[in-house]
């Protein structure tokens, strides 16, 4: 009874002495602009998205930023991208446009005027677009032990003398199944450098018995995208941040390492795609 005694009073010691009251003041913080756009080698409508930063107990969707200039140069033509009439905040290409690999994208975002201090701002922004090999095939593989579905790449990869960068998204049928940066895959070729992918596991779909996120017949597809290795850091730095924290107490969450000019946050990145796609049977 003794030890146990000392015990209790050990933990109580313990926890009170870890006890501090700390006053946060995160009320107010000053707005900055929040950048979002990718140029690919798709043909489709490519767009640049602008919000403001807001509080961080804010409980409200960000205000889309109307009236900007926005436009992108290749190198060889300026385009103007044209303001969204049902988007807030949304500035499109046609539906022709597509990058081309080897040329670097330029963003300029102008007649924004973040601080409402009546002088209005110009905010800039950079990226090379790189090549992306071509997917031979893919190959879906259940894994009991985690009850998923192992998604295998089956490529050549290029053999040059720079390390090459990947994300790995999913589609499956029309819909974009991991429709957030949170979910994609991302990795380098350090130990396959110049050598074949035969079955490399690039990415996962989990098993949801009360959702049928996949049944026999569903096309899944997987997008291999050679991108920048700066975005490949962001990618990086994003995903650390929003995910669970070990140990329980590591430091505080920060702004990421975006690559817009004047304090901006977010991203903008050109990278190409390329696709392979299978047809689910549900064979375990």
């Amino acid at each position: 009874m003794k030890k146990i005694s000392y015990l209790i009073l050990l933990i109580t010691v313990v926890i009170s002495s870890c006890t501090e009251e700390i006053d946060l003041d995160l009320k107010h913080t000053a707005p900055m602009l929040v950048v979002e756009g990718f140029i690919t080698t798709d043909t489709m409508t490519h767009y640049v998205r602008l919000t403001k930063s807001g509080d961080f107990f804010a409980d409200v969707q960000m205000p889309g930023i109307k009236g900007a200039k926005v436009s992108i140069f290749d190198g060889e033509r300026n385009y103007e991208m044209i303001e969204s009439e049902n988007l807030p905040g949304f500035y499109l290409t046609d539906d022709n446009y597509h990058g081309i690999p080897g040329r670097t994208y330029h963003l300029k975002i102008e007649n924004v005027d973040i601080n409402e201090d009546g002088i209005k701002e110009t905010y800039t922004a950079e990226s090379y677009l790189n090549p992306v090999t071509n997917v031979d095939s893919i190959k879906l593989e259940y894994e009991d032990t985690w009850e998923l579905w192992k998604v295998l790449l089956y490529a050549k990869e290029p053999d040059r003398d720079t390390i090459d960068y990947y994300m790995f998204s999913l589609i499956v049928n029309d819909t974009l199944y991991t429709d957030q940066l949170t979910e994609v895959t991302i990795a380098d070729d350090r130990f396959l450098d110049g050598n074949y992918a035969n079955g490399v596991w690039v990415h996962s779909i989990y098993i949801n018995y009360d959702e049928d996120d996949l049944v026999p017949g569903d096309t899944v597809t997987l997008r291999m995208s050679g991108i920048s290795p700066e975005f490949f850091d962001y990618v990086m730095a994003l995903q650390e941040e929003t995910r669970t924290k070990i140990p329980l107490f590591s430091g505080p969450p920060a702004n990421l390492p975006g690559n817009i000019s004047d304090g901006a946050l977010g991203y903008f990145t050109a990278f190409s795609n390329s696709y392979g796609s299978i047809i689910f049977t549900g064979e375990k």
